[in-house]
């Protein structure tokens, strides 16, 4: 199967790549080629804001399935978030269909966001829902673990180890368990 991950070097993103092993996986990235060679995948490099340059590298890629782990909290922006969540997510749907992905996953929260966050998950939710494409919204609760913002899950919330989410992702993305 080929598989087009945007975000492969977030934190679900570098869970996921090896669990990917035994399909051909290209990995975006705005500047970490190294990072994503040596998780297993072909690296290639674009802004997706960049609309043309997305779809030409997700039309390079020929993917069967397009994973969407796009965000943008590395500075804790939220605003910077929900503008990919919207603005991204349009890019990367609409390249998708264009080259003829058969699925669709998306990386979505089940948790509450601000207003303007709740915005623009519903929006990247409606986007890819009306893509026409098979697709999968995976509502995630916090993550915890390496590289995210929480060493260890608080009590009283909901969270989820990113090796978990990973394989979440993986299992909606293939079709099956990791083994």
């Amino acid at each position: 199967m080929r598989i087009f991950v945007a975000g492969a070097t977030g934190v679900i993103g570098r869970e996921l790549l090896p669990m990917l092993a035994d399909h051909a996986v290209v990995g975006m990235t705005r500047s970490r080629v190294d990072a994503v060679r040596a998780l297993g995948a072909e690296p290639v490099v674009a802004d997706v804001y960049d609309r043309e340059l997305v779809f030409a590298v997700v039309a390079a890629a020929r993917p069967d399935v397009v994973v969407h782990l796009l965000t943008d909290l590395a500075e804790r922006d939220f605003e910077a978030n929900a503008r990919i969540r919207r603005v991204g997510t349009r890019n990367l749907v609409d390249a998708a269909v264009r080259a003829r992905a058969r699925r669709l996953v998306v990386e979505s929260i089940s948790f509450a966001a601000s207003a303007e966050g709740a915005a623009a998950v519903a929006e990247m939710e409606r986007l890819a829902k009306e893509s026409g494409l098979e697709s999968i919204v995976l509502r995630l609760a916090r993550l915890w673990g390496p590289g995210t913002w929480n060493e260890r899950p608080e009590e009283g919330a909901e969270f989820i180890h990113v090796r978990e989410a990973a394989r979440v992702v993986y299992e909606a993305a293939v079709g099956t368990e990791v083994t």
